[in-house]
């Protein structure tokens, strides 16, 4: 393994947990992440351009490794943490463990990593991303800060709902039906989450063009369209169900 950096002061790290749950959409998690990255490592605290700042970008950074899961995560990538953290840092050394979508831990991975996330060897640090902390088990989440990335609104405005329409990986037409009807919204809650959603597809649609990425810009596109045209024609009174299953019908096929 390569040895890990040493940050600019020990003490500015002083105050980081060793183990912090991030609630929130993936893609912006991701990004957080590694900002708050670049501020650990860069002697600039995170100027963004500088060869430190380049390589966490990229997750190139030898002093952190990157984990995310195809489907589920397996025992053999838990044991590459396991295999990591028994080399010792010296004080002034860190290394950080980012486990992307750490909802994906299936019940026998999380019992694994339990021990180190509960006690770290000195200069391991885990940070979890994750949309549905639910998904993890309470053990996991009871040893970890947790730090939601959700605006208010979208906490409040049912963030179940919100996900399915934001994760286009893991669209399940039952799950979802499931949770629409456990949500009780109403019209005005409807009215408010489509807000949220156009808030979020804008933003992605955004990056596409940025990136110059066609296909994606179709698709962005497309999706856009499907929410314009819902927001003009926002359900009766008694009907937001129906309205969220139409919605979510369209979104499907669109993602398909």
């Amino acid at each position: 393994m390569d040895k890990p950096t040493t940050t600019h002061q020990r003490q500015q790290l002083a105050p980081i947990h060793t183990a912090q749950l991030w609630i929130g959409p993936h893609s912006n998690l991701v990004q957080k992440a590694i900002l708050f990255l670049q501020t650990v490592f860069c002697a600039q605290k995170g100027c963004t351009i500088c060869i430190t700042c380049k390589h966490i970008q990229e997750k190139q950074h030898h002093a952190i490794k990157w984990y995310y899961p195809e489907r589920q995560y397996t025992i053999e990538q838990i044991q590459d943490i396991l295999a990591t953290v028994v080399f010792k840092l010296n004080q002034s050394q860190h290394f950080f463990f980012v486990i992307q979508k750490a909802d994906f831990l299936t019940p026998a991975c999380a019992n694994r990593l339990l021990k180190s996330i509960e006690e770290p060897p000195t200069g391991y640090h885990f940070l979890l991303l994750a949309e549905r902390k639910e998904q993890l088990l309470p053990t996991i989440r009871s040893r970890c800060i947790i730090k939601s990335f959700y605006a208010p609104h979208k906490i409040d405005l049912h963030t179940d709902l919100y996900i399915y329409f934001t994760n286009t990986s893991s669209l399940s037409p039952a799950a979802f039906l499931k949770t629409l009807d456990q949500s009780g919204i109403n019209e005005r809650e409807t009215t408010e989450l489509l807000d949220a959603l156009f808030i979020y597809w804008t933003t992605e649609y955004k990056k596409a063009v940025q990136k110059n990425q066609e296909e994606k810009i179709t698709k962005k596109r497309q999706i856009l369209t499907i929410l314009t045209h819902a927001a003009k024609k926002p359900p009766m009174p008694g009907s937001s169900k129906l309205f969220w299953r139409n919605l979510f019908l369209q979104f499907w096929q669109a993602c398909k």
